[in-house]
C-alpha cells in the first residue's frame, strides 16, 4: 500500500481504503496474508520508500517466504517505468507472483502488453501531475504566496487567502523569536562566532522552538536571507529544470534585520572561515590575538599568548619559537605593556584630530570635480554589487543542485571572496553616498571629529569583545620588531567607519550605530 497525498487525480486512495480492498480480494482467492506493508506520504517515482524496500527485501529472500504480492493497483508499485519492471522482473526472478486488485490483464502477451500500458500511463500521469504542481507553486509564489515548507525562526504562517480547498499562506513575525534573531545578527555583526552565540542563547534560556541552539543552527540563521524580507523560490519550470538565482521568483515577506547587516554579518563570517583563519583567533577577544605578528628578520609567524605564574600574567611571543621550536629572537611582551603601546599609539598618531583629517581628506573633499567623480564611482561600485550578489547567489544554487559540496575547498574559497568584496563594495556605497549627500548625513570635518573621539573612548572601554571589534575595524597588523612596533591598516576601513558609525552595545547585544551622529544638526 502506498498513499502519496490524499487524493490522486482526484479520487481518495487512503491506506484503509487499499487495505480493506486487498484483504478482501485475498479472501476471495484463499490467500493467506503473511505481512502488510504500507508507505504513506512517498512518491511512486522512485524507490526511497522505507517499507518498499523492506517487501522487495523480504519477498526475495532466499528462503522463499511467499509466493505473491498484490496491491490496490500497480500505480502504488511505482510510478516509474524503468522503476516499476525493476521491481516486478526482480519479485518473478525470485518466483513471486505480482497482482493488482483492480487490474487483471489475464497471462502471456497480454498480461506483459497491459502491465506496460500501465505502466506508462502511471508514469506520465505522475509526471503532470509534478508539472500541473510546480505550475500551481511558481504562480503562488508570483502572487507573493508562502508555498510551505520549515518555516524560519521568527516567522509564522497565515492564511492571506482562500480559494476554495487552497489556502493562501504568507508569512507573519512573531516578534518574541525576531528579538532573538536580531540579537543574533547583533552579536554577529561585531564578532561574535556562531558557537559563542549559542552558548549565550542557551545560557539565558532561549531555545529555538524546543530545542538547544547549537553552532549549527545559529549558523542557519546567520546564512537565511529571508529575513532581510526577500526568499527566492526556485520551483522548477515545465522541463524539470530548476532556475538560476536570477531566474527565481523572490517573495516578499517583512524583514526582520537590513540587507546592509545581512551583508556585513556574511562577509564577516567568510573572513572566520576555519579554512582561511584559526578558530581560536576568529573566537577570541585578546585585543592582538591575530592581529599581532613578529617582526624579527626571516621570521614573520603570528605572536601567541603565553601565560605564566600560574596563570598571574600573560605575554605575547612568537608563535615560530613556541610551537615549532624556532630559535627566533623576538621577546617576550607582557600583554597588558603591548595592548598599553598600541593604543596609546593609535590615540596620539592616528586619532589626533588634525592627523585623522589628514588622513580622511578624500572623505572631506567637495569640489565639483570631486564630485563627479564620486558619481562615476557609486555608479560602477552599484553594478559591482550587482554582479557580486549575483555570483554568490550562483554558488549557492551549485550547492542546492548537489553540483559542488559546501567542504569544497575551491567553493569555500570562492564565497569567501565573493563575501569580502561584496561587504567592501557595500561599504564603498554607503561611504560614496554619504560624501553625496545621498545617505542619512553630510561628513564633514566635525562629524571626522566626533567620531575619532568615539573611537578614542571606546578602545579605553571594558568590553574585550568590543575593543577588539573596534581595534580590528582599521588595524590589519601590529608587527613587533626589535626595536620598534609598525601598526597598519586600510584606510578605506576608517573611511567605512566614519560611514556606517561604530558597534555599540544597547542592552545586551551589540549592534553597529547607524546613527552614531544623530545629536547633531540636521545635514549630519
Amino acid at each position: 500500500m502506498r498513499l502519496s497525498v490524499d487524493k490522486e487525480g482526484g479520487v481518495p486512495q487512503s491506506i484503509d481504503a487499499q487495505r480493506t480492498a486487498i484483504r478482501s480480494y485475498a479472501a476471495k482467492k484463499g490467500m493467506v496474508i503473511v505481512e502488510e506493508f504500507a508507505d504513506a506520504g512517498f512518491t511512486g517515482q522512485n524507490d526511497k520508500r522505507p517499507e518498499f524496500q523492506r517487501m522487495v527485501r523480504q519477498a526475495t529472500a532466499v528462503d522463499h517466504p511467499v509466493d505473491v504480492v498484490v496491491m490496490y493497483m500497480f500505480s502504488r508499485l511505482a510510478r516509474n517505468m524503468r522503476l516499476f519492471f525493476d521491481t516486478v522482473g526482480r519479485l518473478e526472478d525470485a518466483g513471486v507472483e505480482v497482482e493488482s486488485v483492480t487490474e487483471d490483464f489475464g497471462t502471456g502477451r497480454g498480461r506483459r502488453m497491459g502491465r506496460t500500458i500501465v505502466g506508462l500511463l502511471s508514469e506520465e500521469q505522475a509526471r503532470d501531475a509534478s508539472l500541473l504542481t510546480s505550475k500551481s507553486r511558481r504562480e503562488n509564489a508570483r502572487q507573493g504566496f508562502y508555498n510551505g515548507g520549515p518555516i524560519s525562526l521568527g516567522y509564522r504562517s497565515y492564511t492571506a487567502r482562500q480559494d476554495g480547498e487552497k489556502a493562501r499562506k504568507k508569512l507573519a513575525i512573531v516578534e518574541d523569536e525576531a528579538v532573538i534573531v536580531r540579537q543574533i545578527f547583533d552579536w554577529a555583526d561585531v564578532g561574535r562566532g556562531a558557537r559563542w552565540i549559542a552558548q549565550q542563547l542557551n545560557a539565558q534560556g532561549h531555545s529555538l522552538r524546543g530545542r538547544k541552539f547549537t553552532n549549527g543552527n545559529v549558523a542557519g540563521v546567520l546564512g537565511n536571507e529571508r529575513y532581510t524580507g526577500v526568499y527566492h523560490d526556485r520551483t522548477a519550470d515545465d522541463e524539470g529544470i530548476t532556475p538560476d538565482a536570477e531566474d527565481a521568483i523572490a517573495v516578499s515577506c517583512p524583514a526582520i534585520i537590513t540587507q546592509d547587516q545581512f551583508e556585513r554579518v556574511a562577509a564577516t563570517r567568510a573572513t572566520r572561515n576555519p579554512r582561511r583563519t584559526a578558530p581560536h583567533v576568529a573566537a577570541g577577544t585578546t585585543l592582538l590575538t591575530g592581529v599581532a605578528r613578529c617582526g624579527m628578520p626571516d621570521c614573520a609567524s603570528g605572536m601567541t599568548i603565553r601565560t605564566g605564574k600560574g596563570g598571574r600574567y600573560a605575554y605575547y611571543t612568537c608563535n615560530n619559537k613556541v610551537n615549532q621550536g624556532g630559535k627566533c629572537a623576538c621577546p617576550n611582551i607582557r600583554r597588558e605593556i603591548l595592548d598599553g603601546v598600541v593604543l596609546d599609539a593609535i590615540e596620539e598618531r592616528l586619532l589626533e584630530r588634525n592627523r585623522l583629517r589628514k588622513l580622511l581628506a578624500g572623505v572631506l573633499d567637495v569640489s565639483q570635480a570631486r564630485t563627479e567623480e564620486r558619481e562615476v564611482e557609486l555608479a560602477r561600485a552599484r553594478a559591482e554589487r550587482t554582479r557580486l550578489e549575483s555570483a554568490t547567489k550562483n554558488l549557492l544554487i551549485l550547492i542546492e543542485q548537489g553540483t559542488m559540496s559546501p567542504r569544497d575547498p575551491a567553493f569555500a574559497e570562492r564565497m569567501a571572496i565573493n563575501r569580502t568584496a561584496l561587504a567592501g563594495v557595500i561599504s564603498r556605497i554607503d561611504i560614496l553616498e554619504a560624501q553625496l549627500a545621498r545617505g542619512k548625513r553630510k561628513i564633514d570635518e566635525r562629524t571626522v571629529d566626533r567620531f575619532g573621539d568615539m573611537l578614542r573612548d571606546k578602545l579605553r572601554g571594558e568590553d574585550n569583545s568590543l575593543r577588539s571589534a573596534y581595534l580590528r575595524m582599521f588595524v590589519a597588523e601590529v608587527r613587533v620588531g626589535p626595536s620598534e612596533i609598525i601598526i597598519s591598516g586600510p584606510l578605506s576601513a576608517l573611511e567605512n567607519g566614519l560611514a556606517v558609525g561604530l558597534p555599540v552595545k544597547e542592552g545586551t547585544a551589540p549592534i553597529f550605530d547607524r546613527e552614531w551622529c544623530r545629536l547633531q544638526d540636521s545635514n549630519l
